[in-house]
């Protein structure tokens, strides 16, 4: 992966970049950052390398002063030299590797000589296959305009590189490359491929949390665009826990994929409790919900097989994670989980009980806890579909997480032209 510059220096490019280096050693992949200014902090594990390559720095000293020359229409006599010095120190960088992605440069007038050189370096290195990730064009930008003139080098940034794949991170980043660049380029030659956020790590996720989401395969659900429903609770019988699977089941009927995550163990204090965890297990098996209901208990236990308690830390996380409080109890004295939902911004489902009505009045969604499991599963997808929050949040973790990202767009790409290291990835 090629730019002027990568983390610490910060902007928009250099944390795009360290996101796709961080996905790509994930998977496996051997990784090289090359850039002129940085360097990265190399993370353990896995290792992404960094090389820093002064020459292709936006701020270099000596291209600073082509530069001048450049944004008045001159090329001066040192550009040739200097683009040659750009060709050796990168032809000799990029023996042996399969794919390199270079952010902007090639559509950029930040490293005209870089440029230039990336042009015969993308012909003479046919082994190597050149991404251009275009996050900005110089000649669609008419801040850009009174530094760009006709003819070489500046007509570079917009012609198409012999061999070059182009990638734009917008429809209309797309449609400025496929109106803008000479030769002409076919809608499906330009690919669009977002930018993203890091799920668990804008939520904050803490390492316990990451831990339950994964043995409980949560995160995977996920991705799998399924809705999750957060119960929390202690398993006893005014939880109406019962009418939680019944519900998850119509809800799979519908063909919605959903998980309903109960997160409390038995309660304390009843030795009937275990009895009603046995019928809510045999529950969950003849309506053949095993995947879509998950009780925490199973899944994060301790070595000797028995539930480990789920922290306050973790709760708090999992609000962020779900999509919707879901309390069908029967009776309740209070509502700790109303106050909870509030505060994550969640839909709340909830059975129509006296406390719960004076905690929060109409705000929530509100059932009986008798009611059928199909009219509450109704009742769920038809508020969801209506809430212009929930809907705006589907949108990001259906198409807009970088794990969705690379494994939807980013890895199918590069696979291409790289050999995945399935050994490494296992």
């Amino acid at each position: 992966m090629l730019h002027y510059t990568c983390p610490p220096v910060v902007g928009g490019v250099e944390a795009v970049m360290a996101a796709h280096a961080r996905l790509f050693a994930s998977a496996g992949y051997e990784v090289t950052v090359i850039a002129g200014r940085g360097p990265a902090p190399q993370p353990e594990p896995p290792k992404i390398h960094t090389v820093i390559v002064p020459l292709i720095d936006s701020k270099n000293e000596e291209l600073l002063a082509i530069n001048q020359q450049l944004d008045a229409g001159e090329v001066p006599e040192r550009f040739e030299p200097f683009a040659e010095a750009i060709y050796r120190r990168l032809k000799d960088q990029l023996k042996g590797f399969e794919a390199c992605i270079v952010h902007n440069a090639f559509t950029l007038h930040k490293n005209l000589p870089l440029t230039a050189a990336l042009f015969r370096l993308a012909a003479d290195l046919p082994e190597v296959r050149f991404i251009s990730w275009c996050h900005d064009l110089a000649w669609t930008n008419p801040l850009y305009a009174p530094v760009l003139y006709n003819g070489k080098p500046w007509d570079l940034l917009r012609t198409v590189a012999p061999g070059v794949t182009y990638v734009a991170i917008s429809p209309q980043r797309q449609g400025e490359i496929l109106e803008t660049f000479q030769p002409k380029l076919a809608v499906e030659a330009v690919p669009v491929i977002p930018n993203g956020v890091a799920f668990a790590d804008f939520l904050k996720l803490g390492q316990e949390t990451l831990a339950v989401l994964a043995a409980a395969e949560l995160d995977r659900a996920i991705q799998e665009k399924a809705l999750l429903l957060l119960l929390p609770a202690r398993i006893t019988r005014r939880k109406n826990i019962e009418l939680a699977v019944r519900v998850a089941a119509a809800l799979k009927k519908r063909g919605q994929p959903v998980r309903m995550i109960v997160t409390g163990p038995p309660g304390p204090h009843n030795p009937k409790n275990d009895v009603y965890v046995r019928e809510l297990l045999a529950l969950r098996e003849e309506l053949g919900v095993e995947q879509e209901v998950v009780f925490l208990m199973e899944r994060w236990q301790d070595e000797q097989g028995r539930p480990r308690t789920i922290s306050d830390e973790v709760i708090a996380d999992l609000y962020r994670v779900g999509d919707a409080l879901f309390f069908p109890s029967s009776q309740e004295g209070f509502g700790i989980p109303l106050l909870e939902a509030g505060l994550a911004r969640i839909p709340a489902f909830c059975s129509r009980l006296n406390p719960f009505v004076e905690i929060a009045g109409e705000l929530p969604y509100y059932f009986d806890p008798e009611s059928a499991p199909e009219s509450v599963a109704g009742l769920i997808l038809e508020k969801l579909a209506a809430n212009d929050q929930y809907r705006l949040r589907r949108v990001v973790l259906e198409n807009y997480t970088w794990e969705s990202i690379f494994e939807q767009q980013l890895k199918p790409l590069v696979s291409q032209y790289s050999h995945y290291k399935e050994s490494l990835a296992d």
